[in-house]
């Protein structure tokens, strides 16, 4: 008998109990402490009582009758005001899981003079079915920012793009609640997010997102970036973390293992003829005229080209040879080391008159095409939706590829492979990190000399 007891005890001490219940001596015990919010309307810290059992299976049981009331308390406490049908609501839950203690396998015999209909009608309200209105998404989302701002410091930047998150998922998904959420709707989320358009492009930067998710196709050029759906899903992974981990909710989460092969669309490249049209009609100020002809004949990068100097046009005097020299020097931002170098000016840029423009600069630390930010900003767009549509050439290529300004770079990659240069010597001229099966060799090769270079940059032609 003594080892029976033994035995039991033993078993049920050192299991890991389910929250809401512990072992006092052989008795289990129903314990719950109120969130602050209700704590604070309650006037109460926490409510227990005695199961009146020493069976775990019993306790345990019993345990899944007040889950669902605590469950509902829960949802309440996310609240930031309570209205007063939400303190209605609240007492009377609270009440519901006091008065839950008096359930038949716990209420003692009742005497003559006691009053039966009392008893009767507090365990028929404790038998009465609760509807689960779940944690809707938009609020699951507030405490989730609310947690964010208080423990991340989160930036100003980060929060608005979680905003444009939380509107595009509210008007593809609706306000669900987060419990209701399965895989398949988080698929299919990440599906929409991938055939959207990017909301700073006309006409969609004057549309609704319910007018938007009203368009039946939007053409590949205009779609988001390729990563947009794998940033989209990494947000809502971390708001379901944090309803896991921060909150306790008991949720199968449907972000889990959810697998997205990103790739980068790729851009197109033009043709000869398109260069030509391109180039000819490239017409106005100074940047309107040069930056696509430097572009088409430098394979450089936008930003590299808008930062360029009239200090960075050098000359070799050994191969009696003008080069441009991206550097970082005086703040420029350059994407990589790889982007530190030198490229040769193709034959054409100068039979153009671009160093004569050039010497028509007197500072020799000016801008050659003025202020950055502003050329920056209107190169793309004048390039991809004014020159582009003027002279009908489409956003699109044979393959299905974009173009846009950035093509420009591709087209002079694909000109200069064609023919038949030294790969690595295409990298370094645009800048790319050089590829090599040297083994250990390839620390012992440096840059290439630029008589080696003018090759690649000679190679193109029009």
């Amino acid at each position: 008998m003594i080892h029976k007891l033994l035995h039991t005890q033993s078993s049920q001490v050192f299991q890991n109990l389910p929250p809401y219940l512990e072992l006092r001596g052989n008795t289990y015990y129903f314990r719950y402490r109120l969130p602050t919010s209700i704590v604070r309307l309650i006037k109460k810290n926490e409510l227990r009582f005695s199961l009146r059992t020493d069976s775990f299976r019993d306790a345990y049981s019993r345990l899944h009758t007040f889950t669902p009331i605590i469950n509902q308390l829960r949802r309440k406490s996310f609240n930031r005001a309570f209205t007063d049908a939400d303190k209605l609501i609240i007492s009377g839950l609270f009440n519901q899981l006091s008065d839950a203690r008096f359930q038949d396998w716990v209420i003692q015999p009742v005497d003559a003079g006691g009053d039966i209909d009392v008893a009767s009608r507090l365990i028929e309200q404790s038998k009465t079915p609760i509807i689960e209105e779940g944690l809707k998404f938009s609020l699951a989302y507030n405490k989730f920012i609310e947690h964010k701002r208080l423990e991340l410091n989160l930036s100003v930047k980060i929060e608005e793009g979680y905003i444009r998150n939380r509107d595009i998922f509210l008007q593809a998904c609706g306000d669900k609640a987060v419990e209701s959420l399965s895989r398949s709707d988080v698929k299919a989320y990440l599906k929409q997010v991938a055939g959207l358009p990017r909301r700073n492009k006309k006409p969609y930067n004057r549309m609704t997102l319910a007018q938007i998710f009203q368009l039946d196709n939007v053409p590949i050029i205009d779609r988001v970036a390729a990563k947009a759906p794998k940033e989209h899903l990494k947000w809502l992974q971390g708001i379901y973390c944090f309803l896991i981990n921060e909150l306790d909710m008991k949720l199968d989460n449907p972000t889990k293992d959810i697998k997205l092969n990103v790739k980068s669309k790729s851009y197109g490249s033009f043709k000869d003829h398109e260069v030509k049209k391109l180039i000819a009609a490239s017409k106005g100020a100074e940047w309107q005229y040069w930056l696509p002809r430097l572009a088409f004949y430098t394979g450089a990068r936008r930003g590299e080209l808008v930062q360029l100097q009239k200090n960075n046009i050098k000359y070799s005097p050994d191969i009696q040879r003008h080069y441009l020299q991206i550097t970082d020097e005086g703040g420029k931002l350059l994407k990589s080391e790889s982007a530190l170098r030198i490229v040769p000016i193709h034959s054409t840029l100068i039979t153009d008159g671009f160093l004569d423009f050039v010497d028509s600069i007197a500072d020799m630390n000016a801008y050659l095409f003025g202020d950055v930010v502003t050329i920056t900003k209107h190169i793309s767009k004048w390039f991809n939706t004014k020159l582009m549509l003027e002279q009908e050439i489409s956003s699109v290529d044979d393959t299905g590829h974009r173009r846009v300004l950035h093509s420009t770079r591709h087209t002079f990659i694909t000109k200069a492979l064609e023919g038949n240069i030294q790969a690595q010597l295409v990298q370094e001229v645009v800048g790319h990190e050089k590829s090599s099966t040297l083994g250990i060799t390839a620390r012992y090769t440096h840059r290439f000399a630029l008589k080696e270079l003018c090759k690649v940059v000679d190679a193109v032609k029009y």
